[in-house]
């Protein structure tokens, strides 16, 4: 059986100018780069993340990822 797993990837740069990364599975489509977008600096804004140097200080992208996933029975 194959079937298209989508995930919405958030990346932001961390107060260490690295980039971290949040995963959204089987997001609503089409994607509203505005809600996103809003979403993005509400994370970054609450601070919840990290620790020292490492909360989120940026929005860097957000992109839609398919993955084409075949599962396999095996006996």
């Amino acid at each position: 059986m194959t079937n298209m797993a989508k995930t919405l990837e958030l990346h932001f740069t961390n107060g260490l100018g690295k980039t971290s990364k949040l995963t959204i599975d089987n997001p609503k489509e089409p994607v509203n780069k505005t809600a996103v977008k809003q979403v993005m600096d509400l994370v970054i804004a609450a601070d919840i993340f990290g620790g020292e140097n490492q909360s989120l200080v940026s929005v860097k992208e957000a992109r839609l990822v398919e993955h084409n996933v075949t599962d396999y029975e095996i006996v």
